[in-house]
């Protein structure tokens, strides 16, 4: 009996996922960054478009963020898609899965209705999140969103950075990108965002979902300013993300680490995207449970301390 050949989509899922190997211990002041979007607001059913695991179950989110600090040593975590400020919210459970010695920063992010609130049983309210194992000495908010030229949108897609007494000349941020190719204010968002990440002339780490892909020309007053995390070596612009789009897997990049240093290069000693926690199933009404826990990977990036 010949075996039957596995569908290309299958091919390509099973070569995303790569075996777990030892990590490099933490060097002292060492910067090591965790960026993902967790599609933790509340929303869609299996078959939906809108569909993502584990939305209405923060605490299996919770475990997985808990599981990767603890993996990689990390002591930066960006969070987009998160909830928080109110008991049981992800930050909150967040909080007590890290223990003491970690500090927190959020920023709202409504959705295109002007609201907030994360839906279905979930706690809090949406938008970015900043976890650090250190003391946050500053945190700044900007709208980094141009207004929706048309009246009708109230979304807000805002840039949340702090400043840390263990990093001080570290300014730290996290956004998301509008992920509508065809929104005209794409571009200036990525402007805006750039300008938001380098006020004040400090050494810039800034992780995100920017929904641009590498090579993007709206990437580019990043991306030409920036050293990239996963831009070089062998496994260079690792997919980040995983959509099923008129029956078939959809497998992209959209998610990305940036760093400088004042004056000179600073170089990523070692990245990474943890593709095993990257739904890949088709999302169909009959597709069974996921295997795994949002619909994008975490990014993973180590830098030297400054």
């Amino acid at each position: 009996m010949f075996e039957r050949a596995k569908p290309l989509w299958a091919a390509v899922a099973a070569a995303l996922v790569v075996p777990l190997l030892p990590l490099p211990a933490a060097a002292a002041a060492e910067l090591r960054v965790i960026s993902w979007n967790v599609c933790g607001e509340a929303g869609g059913q299996r078959g939906d478009a809108g569909y993502c695991p584990y939305r209405n179950e923060p605490d299996k989110k919770v475990e997985q963020l808990a599981g990767l600090v603890s993996r990689h040593q990390a002591n930066v975590l960006l969070l987009q898609e998160v909830c928080g400020a109110a008991p049981g919210s992800h930050l909150d459970l967040l909080k007590a899965a890290l223990g003491p010695g970690w500090s927190f920063a959020r920023a709202d992010g409504a959705r295109p209705d002007g609201r907030v609130d994360c839906r279905g049983s979930l706690e809090g309210d949406l938008g970015l999140g900043i976890a650090v194992k250190a003391e946050i000495t500053g945190t700044t908010v900007t709208q980094t969103l141009p207004p929706d030229p048309t009246g009708q949108s109230g979304q807000t897609l805002p840039t949340l950075c702090v400043r840390t007494d263990t990093w001080a000349g570290t300014r730290i941020c996290t956004t998301h990108v509008l992920a509508d190719p065809a929104d005209p204010r794409r571009a200036q968002q990525v402007r805006n965002v750039k300008a938001a990440a380098s006020a004040g002339g400090l050494d810039v780490v800034l992780g995100g979902d920017f929904n641009l892909f590498p090579g993007s020309a709206e990437l580019k007053p990043l991306s030409s300013a920036y050293e990239e995390c996963d831009s070089l070596g062998n496994s260079r612009d690792e997919v980040t993300h995983h959509a099923w789009t008129s029956g078939k897997h959809v497998y992209r990049k959209r998610d990305h680490i940036f760093a400088t240093r004042t004056g000179t290069s600073r170089r990523f000693t070692w990245c990474d995207a943890d593709q095993s926690l990257m739904d890949r199933t088709a999302n169909e009404p009959d597709s069974g449970p996921p295997n795994g826990y949002s619909d994008h990977a975490p990014l993973i990036g180590y830098l030297p301390g400054t």
